[in-house]
């Protein structure tokens, strides 16, 4: 059996996605670096695109520093203008790139931005080769054994803990034919998108659903060429994830079932519920005090973890107390 870690780097190809000119937080940052070290490379799709040529400028200040590390470079981490991907027309997905390019017209207005994001995670994933990942996951315990073939040979995504359904948060393939295939499911349902309305919160989340159901869609088509990671020989890659759920396969993913982003501002309760979750995990696994326990997924480069990892979630968990402290104030002053 041929592992993921038997691949070679040039084939393992993470792409995320980033709409807007917020930027990308200490705990993304902390699942993209991981990655890096676990031998692959990292594309983050991005619109507005950055101004600046130096990449660490779409992140946090607080995690700029790691970014200065010799394993981070042009090879290993890249950001493109997701405009400038849309202006090429591609073989599969013609409906799926006009709309994106409507949308992006139409950001900021409204919940418009959440809507460009999730639609983008399909298109990158049926018109290029690599897995698309929300900035929320990062790799599990078991990413280096992990079979190969579900990601060279089939389309795979993730259902992860709590759901019933693979999602639209882990999508891809490393095999170009196969990501044409989801592609070409994919692309006729998106004519039900054109009249979309993001102005009011019920109407988005609407939206918002109706993207995962036409991934979701899409993928039980491809039958044989599809694989749900998480169910895969489930027993043999079972691991304790956040808030010490079970869950399985190569992804760990830092966010509590059934929370949603596009929720954050209007579920304060919700939010911080997740937010702590997020810090009590971060906190057992790194510590907040530099140490030598190296969790074993980054054992393998371990010098990588003392000297960029740790300090990098040591700041994620200081940012997440500090949103949690924040919340707490909004909370007695009066909001939900």
């Amino acid at each position: 059996m041929t592992t993921l870690a038997a691949l070679p780097t040039e084939q393992k190809k993470i792409n995320c996605v980033w709409i807007g000119n917020g930027l990308i937080n200490c705990q993304s940052a902390f699942n993209i670096l991981s990655w890096i070290s676990c031998g692959w490379t990292v594309t983050i799709y991005k619109h507005p695109a950055p101004t600046s040529a130096d990449v660490s400028a779409i992140f946090h200040e607080t995690a700029r520093a790691a970014f200065d590390s010799p394993r981070v470079t042009a090879e290993t981490l890249s950001v493109v203008s997701l405009s400038d991907a849309l202006e090429v027309a591609t073989p599969v997905m013609p409906s799926t790139r006009r709309l994106l390019r409507k949308w992006i017209e139409d950001m900021g207005i409204g919940y418009t931005s959440y809507a460009i994001g999730d639609l983008t995670k399909s298109y990158i994933a049926g018109t290029r080769t690599g897995i698309v990942l929300d900035l929320k996951i990062g790799p599990s315990p078991h990413v280096h054994k992990y079979p190969s073939q579900p990601f060279t040979d089939t389309f795979v995504s993730f259902s992860r803990a709590g759901a019933f359904s693979v999602e639209n948060q882990c999508l891809g393939s490393l095999n170009i034919d196969r990501a044409n295939e989801y592609g070409r499911l994919f692309d006729p349902s998106v004519s039900g998108l054109e009249n979309a309305s993001f102005d009011q919160q019920t109407n988005a989340e609407a939206v918002f659903g109706a993207i995962t159901s036409k991934h979701q869609l899409a993928f039980s088509q491809m039958k044989a060429k599809g694989t749900d990671v998480k169910l895969k020989d489930s027993q043999t890659w079972e691991f304790f994830e956040i808030g010490r759920d079970k869950n399985s396969g190569p992804f760990r993913v830092y966010q509590k079932p059934g929370y949603f982003n596009w929720k954050q501002g209007e579920y304060l309760d919700k939010r911080k519920e997740n937010l702590v979750l997020v810090a009590d995990e971060l906190k057992r696994d790194h510590g907040t005090a530099k140490n030598g326990r190296v969790p074993a997924v980054f054992k393998h480069d371990s010098e990588f973890y003392l000297e960029v990892l740790q300090p990098l979630a040591h700041e994620a968990y200081k940012d997440l107390k500090k949103s949690i402290e924040a919340i707490d104030t909004k909370i007695q002053e009066g909001g939900k």
